[in-house]
């Protein structure tokens, strides 16, 4: 399966390469159309794969993104399906990050998804409908524009089909997933016409399915997150919360429990009775999903007509339906009571009598079979492209498109617990109260219903591209034609957004966010190939030898409007970049290929991470303090009070990259079925758009020691308080705060701090701030032998990441990240070995995750784990199908296959960090997943 995946990859590309300056060559010409704007020759210097049809049907997988992401130089970091529960994904090519690798369907850009991430998912279009994806693993910002940084990813779309053709599909592991789709195909003599559609039905996965997903990770040596200091989840009873103490409460049926009742949760009784412990305690992985349902419904038409010989209209239509539901984090299961000393509920007789109690009430659990209190997701996405292609002199033609596309979705549709109600809703004479309330009444009551909250988060994008380019051949050399491609593009993209959320006394919607932002986009650009030596003038070490350059010019004007703030004018920014590539490729002699490649490559911002408007949040925390330039405010804990930004951030610069490679290709003559590659890539990444690292309370870093002050100084602002402060009173604070607290975009949290205690002011939230230094090698080995009773085959491909270095700020050291929890492994891989004869093929493959370190991990029990090395990952992938021809009796022209990934059902390392157990980055909770499909061409 992956093997053979590997297979198509790595012999097209070898194919590729021979040809490239042959302008001749029809085989080229219908292949190569990725990484180079000049028509008639393969990407000059560039590592470039292709997987065709046949592969790709063979390899079993038909997710169009994890196609990628099973590549040795694909990467799961980033947004997959693993790392939002089943919600969406992208394409990560070297783990550079989902927006520092250009996605485009049949050479252009389409609108891209996801609200509040704006990431291209290539599994809106049918699986059926696509033909080949080429892949560019080197830089092509020269060619392309902004986001083409680690690489191009290209989906081609099946042009002339003849005839119909439906597949039906189940896999089945944790989730059984229902698929039925199809491709319908008429060609003429001038033009042809292809539909392609898919629906999909998935159901959803608990997280109890695995133990490992539960809060309590207690028997894999983890903390037990039912309760972690005074976060607690507790059962039907509720719990109490006083100071730093947590009492577990009975059901009372109502009554309101005596303080004998009310037990103290603390690790002493966990070990002396822990059935009484755990009978006080809920685990919200028996309510919590961990991969949503999905209904996705895609349909795609493509259409091209020639008008005598000199021209040809194209137009692509595409129309895709997302929805998904999951009970997802709402905090229905842990509502903050407050109870003053004059409610009724307030429980007399334990410590501090005086003072307020939080009861915790677990709604969720109570209204368990009442209420469907689910999170909701949805997105519809609509793309179309016209494409006008003329010759309109001396083999030169003049080709010309225009795309529009539009997303509209809600990211977030769900409850969400009512914390302004919950403050007050227990206690009389004040706003919210409810005298109908009861928190220990067990199930579900109406006066709680307004404790039930709502939150939507809803989104647009709109994307108007249109281009033209003029390419052809310029002159004739001894070495063959010499070519050139100029061009110019124009694009304009809009997002608005819309948030609203119930947080009020009435528990109606109000609006929280209102922004919207847009992007113009001028470029220029040009690309040149000459052909030095080739099949007329070849000699000694030089049979063929190609040289390519390019550039290109954007031009950006981006602006930024919130509505919140009454007549706020909009924000303009402008930017521009100049990016140039060279490549070279030299065949000395028959089987042998150099590639050699230089350019630089650059990465806009998105519309989403350049506007404050869009996520932003300032709150007041106690961080860590170990300078004593700065007082610390709590001296038990060692702790300074200061206030906290975290969100994206307005007039971000561009990312940039300078990115070489060098490769060569052997295909020796004593064996030519034998197929051998090796890559050397390097890049150098500035001005990574980041979060501020370690930024949350119990974590920062900005002032935890005298280096880390001196590392953040950019991004901490030292502001004591004057002794005139009053709390409350902004007039009175140091002028340093008020821009921040007077911040239209920012949400702030509840608090009960005081003000005047604050030192100063974390400027966080997405910056300018990473550099990644990063070099590897990348593997190919194909192999082919006929036998009398078949052909067995051999395909291995396997990535060596050497150098992987990383910088906290833009000014700040460099330090090795590589084979480190949260970044990049070393070494990935596959080989598989292959049989096929006649309609029979069967594969078995072998998947393989180096080992790395964990050195991120957890405190349990008041101690720090020690770093740990979590150990290769290896998992068996086989496949076997038969496909019978056309003309057989009964079943003619149908395709059966089985595929089972995983095949020895092999569970993922336990991997402790944060509140998880496993690493979704590099491992999977699936097990064993088996896979049916039947196909019948008509």
């Amino acid at each position: 399966m992956i093997g053979l995946v590997v297979a198509g990859w790595s012999l097209a590309a070898a194919a590729q390469q021979a040809p490239a300056s042959a302008a001749e060559d029809e085989a080229t010409q219908d292949i190569i159309v990725t990484g180079t704007a000049i028509k008639g020759v393969a990407p000059v210097g560039s590592a470039t794969v292709t997987l065709d049809r046949t592969s790709m049907v063979q390899s079993g997988i038909r997710d169009t993104s994890q196609l990628i992401a099973l590549l040795p130089q694909g990467s799961n970091l980033g947004t997959s399906q693993n790392s939002t529960g089943g919600r969406q994904q992208g394409v990560n090519l070297r783990g550079l990050g989902n927006n520092a690798t250009l996605l485009l369907f049949d050479g252009h850009r389409w609108v891209p998804q996801g609200v509040v991430d704006q990431i291209s998912d290539p599994t809106i279009i049918p699986f059926a409908a696509i033909e080949r994806i080429e892949v560019v693993t080197d830089g092509a910002s020269a060619i392309y524009g902004s986001d083409a940084v680690a690489g191009v990813v290209n989906y081609i779309l099946r042009k002339d089909y003849e005839g119909a053709e439906v597949t039906a599909r189940l896999n089945s592991t944790l989730y059984n997933q229902y698929t039925i789709e199809g491709v319908v195909g008429h060609k003429w003599d001038t033009g042809g016409l292809m539909v392609g559609f898919s629906y999909l039905d998935r159901n959803r996965v608990k997280r109890n399915e695995r133990p490992y997903l539960l809060q309590d990770l207690r028997p894999y040596g983890g903390n037990d997150n039912r309760l972690v200091g005074t976060s607690v989840t507790p059962a039907a009873g509720g719990a109490l919360i006083i100071g730093t103490s947590v009492y577990g409460l009975p059901v009372t049926n109502g009554a309101k429990p005596t303080a004998a009742q009310a037990v103290l949760l603390n690790p002493a009784l966990a070990a002396s009775n822990p059935a009484l412990y755990n009978s006080f305690l809920f685990d919200t992985g028996n309510f919590y999903d961990y991969f949503a349902s999905r209904q996705q419904l895609s349909a795609l038409l493509k259409a091209h007509q020639e008008f005598g010989d000199a021209v040809e209209a194209k137009l692509t239509v595409n129309y895709n339906r997302r929805q998904g539901s999951a009970r997802a984090t709402e905090a229905l299961q842990n509502i903050a009571v407050r109870l003053t000393p004059s409610s009724p509920f307030y429980i007399s007789g334990l410590p501090n009598p005086t003072a307020n109690q939080t009861y915790v009430y677990n709604l969720g659990l109570n209204f368990a079979n009442d209420r469907e209190l689910t999170q909701r997701n949805k997105e519809d996405t609509f793309n179309s492209t016209f494409e006008l292609s003329a010759k309109v002199f001396s083999g030169f033609s003049l080709d010309s498109f225009v795309s529009y596309g539009v997303s509209t979705g809600c990211n977030v549709c769900q409850a969400q617990a009512n914390t302004t109600i919950a403050a007050n809703i227990a206690n009389p004479g004040l706003t919210g109260y409810n005298a109908g309330f009861n928190p220990y009444v067990g199930g579900a009551q109406s006066a709680a219903e307004m404790l039930i909250a709502g939150f939507l988060q809803e989104g647009v994008f709109r994307t108007l591209d249109a281009g033209t380019k003029l390419s052809g051949a310029l002159f004739d050399l001894p070495g063959g034609s010499a070519k050139i491609a100029v061009g110019g593009e124009y694009m304009q993209t809009w997002f608005s957004l819309k948030a609203q959320n119930k947080l009020n006394f009435t528990n109606t919607f109000q609006i929280s966010r209102n922004t919207d932002s847009g992007r113009k986009v001028k470029s220029l650009y040009a690309e040149v190939f000459v052909p030095i030596f080739g099949s007329s003038n070849a000699t000694t070490l030089f049979d063929q030898l190609d040289l390519s350059a390019a550039v290109r010019y954007d031009d950006y004007s981006d602006f930024i409007r919130s509505y919140l703030a009454a007549g706020a004018p909009k924000t303009l920014t402008t930017a521009h970049s100049l990016n140039p590539k060279f490549g070279l490729t030299w065949q000395p002699t028959q089987g042998v290929k150099i590639r050699a490649s230089w350019g630089s490559s650059f990465r806009m911002p998105t519309l989403i991470e350049n506007n404050p408007a869009t996520i932003g949040q300032t709150n007041r925390v106690f961080i860590p303090n170990g300078v004593t330039t700065i007082p610390v405010t709590n001296v038990a804990t060692g702790q300074t009070l200061v206030l906290n930004r975290t969100g994206n951030t307005p007039g971000l610069r561009p990312e940039t990259a300078k990115i070489w490679s060098l490769g060569a290709d052997f295909a020796p003559d004593f064996a030519p079925d034998l197929r051998f590659g090796v890559t050397y890539y390097n890049v150098d990444y500035k001005d990574r758009i980041e979060n501020l690292p370690n930024q949350t309370a119990a974590t920062a870093l900005v002032i935890s020691s005298p280096t880390n002050q001196a590392l953040f100084k950019d991004y901490f602002i030292v502001a004591p308080q004057p002794s005139t402060c009053v709390n409350g009173n902004f007039s009175t604070y140091n002028p340093a705060y008020l821009p921040f607290l007077n911040d239209p975009n920012a949400v702030f949290t509840p608090f009960t701090t005081n003000d005047c205690q604050l030192e100063g002011i974390v400027n966080g939230g997405r910056q300018n701030l990473g550099r990644v230094k990063q070099s590897g090698l990348d593997f190919t080995l194909n192999w082919k032998h006929e036998t009398p009773v078949g052909t067995f085959t051999f395909d291995g491909s396997f990535s060596k990441i050497l150098n992987l270095q990383k910088s906290l700020t833009r000014s700040g050291p460099l330090f090795d990240a590589l084979d480190t929890f949260g970044f990049q492994v070393s070494g990935r891989g596959r080989g598989q070995i292959g049989y096929a004869n006649g309609g029979l093929h069967a594969a078995l493959a072998a998947n393989y995750v180096g080992s790395y370190l964990n050195n991120a991990t957890i405190t349990v029990a008041g101690v720090r784990l020690p770093d740990t090395r979590i150990p290769a990952w290896t998992t068996l992938d086989a496949n076997l199908a038969y496909d019978f021809d056309d003309d057989s009796p009964i079943l003619g022209g149908t395709r059966i296959a089985l595929t089972v990934q995983n095949l020895g059902n092999k569970a993922p390392p336990i991997v402790l960090s944060g509140t998880n157990a496993i690493d979704t980055n590099n491992h999977n909770v699936w097990g064993r997943i088996w896979t049916f499909e039947v196909t019948k061409r008509f």
